[in-house]
């Protein structure tokens, strides 16, 4: 992995390969929800912003929406505090990161309380009582890589291992 910091000032070397918003001058978020949209259908089959796995903070000072997404911790704080780690929270080896086995989670939260950002990375479903963990797994059974990364109308996120744009082209296919 290369050294470098990623867009939230901490060093790559703590931090498995995950999404990135890449910074003003490559592109900026345009605020279209398509990235959550995506996200929520192909794990969920459903269009709902409190299922996607990574989440748009909307700013109306200056219109600079910031994209939240599990930074994958290489310790994987997550997936230590999980009682039924293994089970409910498993580690893919080769993507060297953790993630849900809704099947299995009992909605605890622990994995919640033990992810170490502001705002948190991993989050229960809303539309339950007792909902699941839900927390980005770059879309790891998906041969394309991340729908959301994908499915970006301006191209402002990509992964953290992939060279950053010199700028947008705007020649990405979308949604629509």
């Amino acid at each position: 992995m290369r050294e470098q910091e990623t867009l939230y000032g901490q060093k790559s070397e703590n931090y498995s390969n995950h999404i990135v918003q890449y910074p003003p001058e490559v592109s900026v978020c345009a605020g279209c929800t398509s990235c959550e949209a995506v996200c929520a259908m192909v794990h969920d089959g459903a269009v709902s912003p409190s299922l996607a796995r990574l989440h748009l903070e909307r700013s109306t000072v200056m219109m600079m929406h910031t994209i939240w997404s599990c930074q994958q911790c290489k310790d994987h704080p997550c997936y230590e505090a999980c009682p039924k780690k293994d089970k409910a929270m498993l580690i893919d080896e080769e993507l060297e990161i953790a993630y849900v086995n809704k099947d299995e989670c009992v909605g605890c939260g622990l994995c919640v309380k033990a992810c170490p950002f502001e705002p948190k990375r991993i989050h229960l479903e809303l539309e339950k009582p007792r909902g699941k963990a839900i927390k980005c797994d770059l879309c790891r059974t998906r041969p394309e890589g991340p729908a959301c990364v994908e499915y970006c109308q301006v191209n402002c996120i990509g992964l953290s291992e992939d060279p950053i744009p010199e700028a947008d082209t705007g020649e990405r296919g979308g949604l629509f």
